[in-house]
């Protein structure tokens, strides 16, 4: 566990470690809420392997390994292309570890994949037959994964067809699709199902992962994310109707309207019955009527001149239609008299050469016309052409309009933001400010990860700042709320003092568990990055403070505790802080071992900490004692 005021880039486990002397690590992949996962390979083999393993303080816990051994067992019955593979679960004695060895896939998740644009068709369809496919085994095996997004989905070399679902056995809770890990929240409701809220009935079922499927497929359409809410409220509301899908693919619509219907048994029966839908037959294109057979200019009969005239006027009178009729539809009547007009046009025979003759003596506009046939019927006016902005007055040699660069398109889609870089969201952290009683701690930052404990006294500031941060940098926090009492609000102040939290010399405090039963032992360790005094206090949540000074051996830089705590046998669960204070020297006013006032010591303290470059370092962690 790192320190609360500096990002430790290093892996918990160094390379080279053995596990069992079965494996050993290469180097850190990646982070999770629970644990971290490692690339390593098998001695005797070499074969590369991944290597999952549960944190140190987590190791403990009956709740958290219970999750860990459930995902082992999941993985120990699944067998399918779409589901990575399982190899052994062991925990290495030496070093108190529970570990996962699995299979090693190099790739990308979906996430990162659909953000660089929509998935065409064709990739979305591979991609649907193959997670569903790969999720109907899990469900015959009786497991649901219930934490199907796209951060769960890896695609080695960016292929579909490759696609691999990962993280089986993660528990969520029914209060807003919560990571049950301690007490905090990790983890996002994004693309839970209305049950897992609690709505429907409650009951979670394999159609629970088919609606988180739908959602992870009309987001690859869309190249997007889908606003399924913010808030528990929103959320709730999102989920009573099925989500906007105008702008995914129509051809996967269908289906999607169905397996996102916020009814469970309006759902797709199956995942088998995903895997094999098609889409509708798309309606046969509409043939054009043949245009009308052309036929040879007959001789032309002579007919009364009264016929001829009134035909005329009926041609002129019907605006020159191309064919005499009573309407242009193909399949309607039509009129054939004996003259058959014929608009293609007709070779003639050369006339004969005139006659020799002299030169007209009549000028030639005054020369009478020849005789010709009559005249063609009209054509239809064209429609009028926009008028011609004039040439403006105040630059009369600037370029016609034509030639100006088209303004932009309202509609087109913004580029992406630029992902942010680990120190940008190490920093982002740092410095935002949630006004009093509010302390963040990065555990864990990436450039696309953050796992971030958080202290204070109410919900509603760590839900703002989990909002600003995922606009801002463009990923969801991992945030693990350790909700306080108002007694233990100044030693959270003092936590997040921009002074404290950028002290590059904290110690580091770990602890072996932190849920514990009245009467059982609190064991840690302390770290010191350099020789110091060191002073660590419990404060309880009616603003009592103990200094545990007597229960620590140090050893060098690092000091080891066992304290027993016990509460009365009527008293609930609450939450106690664990602070370790390091100074060059004992700090006085914390010499006192009995009747410490948080809100006192820690306004001393404050003094201490906050002027510029002072030695004084703070670390915090959060305990659960009782029942």
């Amino acid at each position: 566990m790192t320190g609360p005021t500096v990002f430790d880039p290093r892996p918990h486990i160094p390379a080279g470690t053995r596990l069992n002397e079965l494996y050993e690590i290469e180097s850190l992949i990646a982070v999770g809420g629970m644990g971290e996962i490692y690339r390593g390979h098998a001695i005797e083999t070499g074969d590369v392997v991944a290597i999952k393993t549960i944190r140190p303080d987590l190791a403990g816990s009956g709740p958290a390994l219970a999750l860990f051994r459930k995902e082992a067992s999941a993985l120990h019955n699944l067998h399918h292309e779409a589901i990575i593979r399982y190899y052994v679960f062991s925990i290495d004695r030496v070093l108190n570890l529970p570990y996962l060895a699995m299979e090693f896939v190099e790739g990308i998740a979906l996430a990162e994949l659909f953000r660089r644009g929509p998935l065409p068709y064709e990739a979305l369809d591979i991609l649907r037959r193959r997670l569903a496919s790969g999720l109907e085994v899990a469900h015959r095996a009786g497991i649901v994964h219930r934490d199907v997004t796209p951060d769960n989905v890896i695609l080695p070399a960016g292929d579909p067809g490759r696609a691999k679902i990962i993280d089986f056995g993660i528990a969520r809770s029914s209060l807003g699709g919560q990571t049950v890990i301690g007490d905090g929240f990790a983890g996002k409701y994004s693309h839970v199902s209305p049950e897992q809220l609690g709505l429907q009935g409650g009951a979670v079922t394999a159609r629970s992962d088919i609606y988180s499927l739908g959602l992870v497929l009309a987001e690859a359409s869309l190249g997007r994310g889908i606003d399924m809410g913010t808030s528990p409220a929103d959320v709730i509301v999102r989920r009573a109707s099925v989500p906007d899908l105008s702008g995914v693919d129509p051809r996967l619509r269908p289906l999607l309207e169905a397996m996102l219907d916020p009814d469970p048994a309006r759902r797709p029966a199956s995942m088998a019955e995903v895997a094999a839908w098609s889409p509708p037959p798309a309606d046969p294109p509409r043939v054009a009527a043949p245009p009308p057979k052309a036929v040879e200019r007959l001789p032309l009969r002579r007919r009364p001149l009264a016929f001829a005239a009134g035909l005329v006027a009926c041609v002129l009178a019907a605006g020159g239609l191309a064919f005499l009729g009573f309407g242009s539809d193909p399949g309607g009547p039509v009129f054939a008299p004996d003259v058959i007009l014929d608009e293609r046009p007709v070779p003639r025979p050369d006339p004969p050469p005139d006659p020799p003759r002299k030169q007209a003596e009549t000028p030639l506009e005054t020369r009478p016309a020849e005789p010709s046939v009559p005249p063609p019927t009209p054509p239809a006016p064209e429609p009028p052409k926009p008028p011609t902005a004039p040439p403006r007055a105040d630059k009369p040699d600037s370029p016609p309009d034509t030639l100006r660069p088209a303004p932009p398109n309202p509609e087109t889609k913004p580029a992406p933001k630029p992902a942010p870089s680990m120190e940008q969201v190490a920093a982002y952290i740092r410095g935002y400010r949630g006004g009093s009683c509010f302390y963040l701690n990065p555990l864990t930052v990436s450039a696309r990860e953050a796992v971030i404990e958080a202290y204070g006294a109410a919900r509603a500031p760590f839900a703002a700042f989990d909002t600003a941060f995922t606009a801002d940098l463009g990923f969801e926090p991992r945030i693990q709320l350790r909700q306080i009492d108002a007694p233990q609000c100044p030693a959270v102040d003092v936590l997040a003092h921009p002074a404290v939290l950028t002290r590059a010399h904290a110690p580091k405090l770990t602890l072996e568990r932190d849920v514990m039963r009245s009467g059982e032992e609190l064991r840690g360790a302390i770290e010191l990055g350099e020789d110091a005094d060191v002073t660590l206090l419990l404060l309880d949540g009616e603003g009592g403070a103990h200094n545990l000074a007597a229960h620590l051996t140090r050893k060098g830089r690092k000091a080891s505790f066992a304290v027993r705590l016990e509460t009365p046998a009527a008293a609930a669960v609450r939450g106690q802080l664990l602070v370790a204070v390091s100074s060059p020297a004992a700090l006085p006013f914390l010499a006192e071992r009995r009747g410490l006032r948080t809100e006192a010591v820690f306004r001393q303290l404050a003094d201490e900490a906050t002027r510029p470059g002072s030695p004084v370092g703070l670390a915090v962690r959060y305990v659960k004692v009782g029942g």
